[in-house]
């Protein structure tokens, strides 16, 4: 774990990145004191049968510990239900407990300092043993032959594991909480990675030192741009850096695959307030189509006419229903066979009202309330986690 240091750069990161001009849409998660959303958490706890939990986190005299002890109760829920899909009534109240700490307004510049600390450490510890769990896992894992093993380490941060190929795709440093990843992380996933995939180049994708270190070692990326040093004084971009020859960076639609690493690799250029690649990556022929954060329906839509995806990984805030429906067309398509991994569900660097849920995803008729999408198997995931797709007979 990383010390805790609450600098007064990172403080003012927290009130910098508590808005985002790109976000749409009015989410369901008000702003409240953390006494107010420590009550809730217990009201909920209470409604869904945990009063043992509700009990434990309301005789607790101080005000804090709480954030730590709803932590770590829902990761060992989940840990009970590992595998199991969207109708697993455990798994939901595990995510939905998890919200309640994810949701204290640490943006609130007048929170007592207190406060803030025990969220902060709560947080790095929190994100700091999902990302062990995932190294650890990644790198003893063995998959078989027509499996694809998928790991959520953050927002729309996944590392899909085959038989011979390991992908990156949108993976950020997360430099919350008092906490960076260390040089040693960075290194650790790019030596077991065989390519790094990169959507849109916004801060909870992809960290600048992330990327140096697969420029460092050689292996590819594919970006939707160049990326460049930004100068925090003069607040412009300053030379690109992703000038290697192991930078891929796919400015046009590809709808006929390009070869990168062993990978198969099909991209629409859309946008989200700048370029945002929806990409369909085939590892080791398991299909994956990831839309990050794009707005361009027209560019999802182009996934019909590419073969069929086996996995959909998609932000639930975004017209979800759209993206899935997109894939559902193409020829080939088998939703008894397919997996969606909803995705971008407690993005801390956004303001709490903004900080997509896991029971907005559950329950909004505009995500996975929808039910009348053609939605195939649907696999919530906390960070660190994990599930296996596997070819099935049909």
């Amino acid at each position: 774990m990383h010390p805790l240091n609450l600098k007064p750069a990172f403080l003012a990161l927290l009130a910098a990145t508590a808005f985002s001009p790109w976000m749409v849409g009015a989410f369901d998660w008000p702003e409240k004191p953390t006494a107010e959303v420590k009550a809730d958490l217990i009201a909920y706890a209470k409604s869904v049968g945990r009063a043992e939990f509700a009990a434990a986190i309301e005789s607790q005299q101080d005000a804090t510990s709480w954030m730590k002890a709803a932590l770590e109760f829902g990761t060992a829920r989940l840990k009970e239900c590992e595998g199991a899909d969207f109708r697993d009534l455990n798994r939901q109240i595990a995510l939905r407990i998890i919200d309640y700490p994810l949701h204290v307004n640490n943006a609130d510049m007048t929170m007592p300092g207190e406060e803030r600390m025990a969220w902060c450490e709560a947080v790095r510890d929190y994100l700091g043993d999902a990302k062990d769990r995932v190294l650890a896992e990644v790198r003893s894992a063995k998959v078989e032959k027509g499996e694809l093993r998928i790991w959520r380490i953050y927002n729309m941060a996944f590392v899909l594991k085959g038989p011979e190929h390991t992908v990156l795709v949108d993976l950020p440093a997360l430099p919350y909480a008092g906490g960076r990843w260390s040089e040693e992380d960075r290194k650790a996933f790019a030596e077991l990675a065989d390519i790094f995939v990169l959507t849109h180049p916004h801060g909870d994708h992809y960290s600048e030192a992330l990327v140096r270190e697969f420029i460092v070692q050689g292996k590819p990326l594919v970006l939707p741009c160049d990326l460049h040093v930004f100068d925090r004084e003069s607040r412009r971009n300053g030379p690109a850096y992703t000038t290697a020859s192991c930078c891929h960076k796919l400015t046009e639609d590809h709808l006929d695959p390009l070869d990168i690493g062993g990978i198969k690799v099909w991209n629409f250029m859309g946008n989200q307030g700048g370029p945002c690649n929806v990409y369909l990556l085939e590892i080791d022929g398991v299909r994956v189509a990831h839309n990050g954060d794009n707005y361009d329906r027209g560019k999802e839509a182009m996934l019909a006419k590419c073969p069929p995806a086996d996995v959909i990984i998609a932000s639930t805030w975004n017209e979800v229903a759209h993206m899935v429906k997109s894939c559902s067309a193409a020829p080939g398509f088998d939703r008894g066979r397919a997996m969606f991994l909803p995705a971008h569900e407690n993005e801390l660097g956004h303001s709490v009202g903004h900080r997509e849920s896991y029971r907005e995803m559950y329950e909004r008729k505009d995500r996975l309330g929808a039910k009348d999408a053609p939605w195939p198997s649907v696999h919530p995931l906390g960070f660190g986690e994990s599930v296996i797709w596997r070819q099935r007979e049909k």
